[in-house]
């Protein structure tokens, strides 16, 4: 049961391109970086860190690839993840010292 559920969420899920003026609720922006952080990881590395940017920002969406420019420029709240690519190397290398 909870298979289809999931399923069936993710058959409804969709890209947002447009935003509105509303503000976004610090609590959700919480909320949708803590799931964020239950995402599978190799060796349960968690190599990631989110930037919130809580306001429209020109020189941020110039650094966005692919076709994200116009949402970030436009989006109320931004969250940006930056992950640490070496942080499962720079491990098995402590692991093997210790």
């Amino acid at each position: 049961m909870r298979l289809m559920k999931f399923l069936e969420l993710n058959k409804k899920r969709h890209a947002t391109k447009h935003f509105n003026d509303k503000p976004v609720d610090p609590k959700d922006v919480r909320t949708a970086i803590e799931i964020a952080t239950l995402a599978p990881s190799a060796h349960n590395s968690q190599p990631w860190k989110f930037v919130v940017v809580r306001e429209r920002n020109q020189d941020l969406a110039e650094t966005a690839f692919g076709g994200n420019v116009d949402q970030i420029k436009e989006a109320p709240v931004t969250i940006a993840l930056f992950t640490d690519t070496d942080l499962t190397k720079r491990a098995r290398k402590i692991a093997r010292v210790a």
